[in-house]
């Protein structure tokens, strides 16, 4: 694994934040699955795999692209920490490779990895829009 530079590092950082907030979305439906039944109601609980529109994990910061995808296919994909569900023609070639090519996203992998970010986004270079 080579060294990452900091301009690199910077754009990886931006697509594991923009990860962690579509992550919450599953983690909070999961909550609210687990209230319903708590509170006698189980019938509430999804019986479907829901669409939802995840927000593209690229490293342009200022990406505002959203992904219609159901749940259960964004968390298998993310069973692989390195990989990140972007918009077609989003990703960034020199840190990373297309694994995935579906008709509205591309499931990318990281060709190196960087320590867990802080909550802030990175200005970068890069310009999805």
């Amino acid at each position: 694994m080579k060294k990452v530079s900091v301009t690199e590092r910077r754009q990886i950082e931006n697509e594991m934040i923009f990860r962690r907030a579509n992550e919450v979305v599953g983690d909070k439906l999961d909550e609210i699955d687990a209230l319903h039944i708590e509170y006698g109601h189980p019938m509430l609980v999804r019986s479907d795999d829901i669409l939802l529109q995840f927000k593209c994990e690229c490293s342009d910061e200022n990406c505002e692209a959203r992904i219609p995808i159901k749940l259960s296919i964004y968390q298998k994909i993310h069973q692989n920490r390195d990989a990140f569900i972007v918009m077609l023609k989003h990703q960034v070639n020199k840190i990373e490779k297309v694994i995935l090519t579906e008709d509205e996203y591309s499931v990318v992998e990281k060709n190196n990895s960087t320590a867990e970010p802080g909550d802030t986004l990175n200005k970068t270079s890069i310009d999805n829009s």
